[in-house]
């Protein structure tokens, strides 16, 4: 009798450690890794996991234009049971949908993009455990000023193209919001001969660069909302014989967008370190499935690369790009 009793304690205990094994497990809903800032930060989220003593598990759709995998991968991670889901939606819409339906399940959610905030969660009866990444209309508003800089004293009404992100997408459409609306302060009779969406896409990016510079022969600088598409206007500038007259700007920091900056094909990127974002993804995910207060906002730090700032190696927050 005894040992049937030992018997069921044993079982009862291994069907609790394997309950709280499957409820301790931590899932990130990454964009698209085709994108390297979003590379640089699923590394991040490895290797902070890796030394943390968890094994994340990481999602991610085959496209940034897939808009729809967004809330496939979030029913599917639902299913897993996991403790917390953090995830970086595409779009605000699909984002708090998919936070709604964990939410009901007993999960605890987060974003690692700042796509939604804190108090627009709340109101759709969602309440975030944190929210993460960068203030991207402040991205915009540095943008500004590093452009702003570059022709005060010399030119006071320089022509600018904007190449938007996807439609729909915060990042998207708040860094140029943000870059157009402190460049009218800081350079108001700069003209902003065209502000279009490419789709995070490179070569709608070229294209568009490349028409502008045909119709606008006197352009003076472009700003991209990430770094792929502002390497798609790198290509324009080069093939209509411009490189080192037209300012190409763009976001992120990735790799290829540093290469371009150091050869002087490309004037600057404003990283808001993925890498950064991703290790921090991961230890306030840990905080909250060990009781942190929901609502928290984080918002990461800045830093503009340029020729100069990479030569020179110095600042503290390099050590965080990838």
């Amino acid at each position: 009798m005894k040992r049937i009793v030992w018997l069921a304690v044993l079982a009862a205990f291994f069907l609790a450690a394997s309950a709280s094994a499957a409820n301790d497990k931590y899932i990130f809903i990454l964009k698209a890794i085709g994108n390297p800032y979003w590379q640089a930060l699923k590394q991040g989220v490895e290797e902070t996991g890796k030394k943390a003593g968890i094994d994340p598990i990481l999602m991610y759709p085959v496209s940034d234009l897939a808009k729809e995998d967004d809330l496939n991968l979030c029913q599917a991670a639902i299913t897993q049971k996991p403790r917390v889901i953090v995830m970086g939606p595409e779009t605000t819409a699909i984002g708090i949908e998919c936070f709604k339906q964990a939410t009901a399940q007993g999960i605890l959610v987060a974003d690692m993009d700042a796509t939604i905030p804190i108090e627009l969660a709340k109101k759709s009866g969602v309440d975030l455990s944190y929210n993460l990444g960068a203030d991207n209309t402040l991205i915009g508003q540095r943008v500004a000023e590093f452009v702003a800089a570059q022709f005060k004293g010399k030119k006071d009404n320089p022509k600018i193209l904007v190449i938007e992100g996807a439609v729909g997408s915060p990042p998207g459409q708040d860094r140029p919001a943000g870059f157009q609306h402190r460049l009218r302060e800081l350079l108001p009779n700069a003209e902003i001969v065209n502000s279009i969406s490419a789709e995070w896409d490179r070569l709608r990016a070229m294209n568009i660069a490349a028409d502008t510079l045909t119709r606008t022969p006197g352009l003076d600088a472009i700003f991209a909302a990430n770094d792929v598409m502002a390497l798609g206007a790198v290509e324009a500038v080069r093939a209509a014989g411009k490189k080192g007259q037209v300012m190409v700007i763009g976001v992120d920091g990735i790799p290829d967008a540093r290469k371009a900056i150091a050869e002087g094909s490309m004037t600057a990127s404003i990283t808001q370190l993925p890498y950064f974002i991703g290790k921090r993804a991961v230890e306030l995910a840990m905080d909250a499935a060990h009781g942190a207060p929901p609502g928290r906002k984080e918002v990461a730090p800045l830093l503009i690369l340029t020729k100069d700032i990479l030569a020179a190696n110095k600042d503290p927050l390099l050590q965080y790009v990838r």
